[in-house]
């Protein structure tokens, strides 16, 4: 976000974009290219906030996203995935064996692959998936295998309402992960990168590992952050930071949070 422009100056002209159809994934993916465009650029849940300026700049990257991940507007106003996305025959694969999953489930797993945008393909009863994609994609297995939704969390009655429906305003903005993947991008590169690091601080002071940004299973999540915290460590707790530490620490995160932003 930009210090020249404020989201929550009254004063301040402000175009709204409603994503509340478009996937995490989907939601990821134009984040990453509004942070690499250097679009001053807020999210109020579902809601990408731009100031009126950057109106055209915004339209032109999320049409992009949309002719890269194969998003298209239904009749009824629906984001949907036109095609599956196929994992390349010489892609870094990873395999699992789900002979002994039930049909429907087989099915949810592909369903659940294609909304998010994954690559992935079938041999027989054997589905493959890009290594890098392994940690989101088990949690995808372990929510299909014990019957939960894709918002579900572990502990969904610290955070409900008294309907008992998930209460989003207790969610950290997403934007607190796109800033753990680009201290974590800069910090790989550069262990002394004092941007990467003033990022990587900002977002750590304001993580819980108990309330996941909306549509990130809590797990990953608090992998994240537990990473993000070593990461911190290997910086700040030492007389001189640990570059082998920082690199090795700021590389995972990074890879973890890739299949995301």
């Amino acid at each position: 976000m930009s210090d020249e422009w404020n989201p929550n100056d009254p004063d301040a002209t402000q175009v709204q974009y409603d994503l509340s159809e478009w996937t995490f994934e989907q939601m990821a993916e134009l984040a990453s290219e509004l942070a690499d465009a250097a679009v001053p650029h807020s999210w109020d849940g579902n809601e990408l906030i731009v100031p009126e300026s950057a109106e055209e700049e915004t339209d032109d990257l999320i049409a992009r996203v949309e002719v890269r991940m194969g998003i298209e507007s239904s009749g009824d106003g629906d984001v949907v995935i036109r095609e599956p996305v196929p994992l390349a025959d010489d892609a870094a694969s990873t395999e699992y064996d789900l002979a002994e999953w039930e049909d429907d489930e087989r099915e949810l797993v592909t369903k659940r692959l294609i909304d998010r945008g994954l690559p992935f393909r079938w041999e027989e009863d054997i589905l493959l998936v890009g290594t890098e994609d392994e940690a989101l994609v088990e949690s995808i297995l372990d929510e299909v295998e014990n019957g939960e939704s894709p918002d579900d969390e572990d502990d969904v009655d610290a955070d409900a309402d008294a309907d008992g429906e998930q209460d989003d305003t207790d969610r950290l903005p997403f934007e607190t992960l796109t800033t753990f993947f680009l201290a974590g991008d800069r910090l790989q590169r550069n262990p002394l990168d004092a941007d990467g690091l003033e990022q990587l601080l900002s977002a750590t002071a304001v993580a819980d590992p108990e309330r996941p940004p909306y549509g990130v299973d809590r797990r990953l999540w608090q992998r994240m952050c537990e990473l993000a915290d070593e990461l911190a460590s290997a910086l700040v707790d030492g007389d001189e930071p640990d570059v082998v530490e920082t690199q090795a620490v700021a590389g995972e995160l990074h890879d973890l949070l890739r299949p995301y932003v």
